[in-house]
């Protein structure tokens, strides 16, 4: 995570702005600039398809902690890039649904591209 943050140029300045945060699921999501974080801090519920309403477009996974990297079980496919489903009701807001697979006790971290 902190080579994520320090890959940005001036990531201190950029504001947060909250995505989403479900206590019963206990899922955060804010995004930085271009980068999107998502946590899921339940010890034992993995979502799937979990949907978050951000700015049109596609992202890319620059971290994943459930990857085999870093001792997780590496059930995502990190290579693809995600594209956000259209919505007639977000349009004039520019934004979309952007879903992801959050396995139990991890992060994710995208990037707009």
């Amino acid at each position: 995570m902190l080579k994520v943050i320090k890959s940005v140029r001036n990531f201190q300045k950029t504001p947060v702005q909250e995505i989403w945060h479900n206590d019963g699921d206990q899922i955060l999501a804010f995004m930085r600039g271009d980068l999107i974080f998502v946590f899921n801090f339940s010890p034992n519920r993995s979502f799937t398809d979990y949907g978050f309403l951000v700015p049109t477009g596609s992202y890319d996974v620059v971290l994943n902690t459930d990857s085999k990297n870093f001792g997780g079980n590496g059930l995502a496919d990190d290579t693809m890039t995600h594209v956000t489903n259209y919505d007639p009701l977000y349009v004039k807001d520019h934004k979309e649904w952007l879903k992801l697979y959050i396995p139990a006790r991890s992060a994710v971290v995208l990037k707009k591209n």
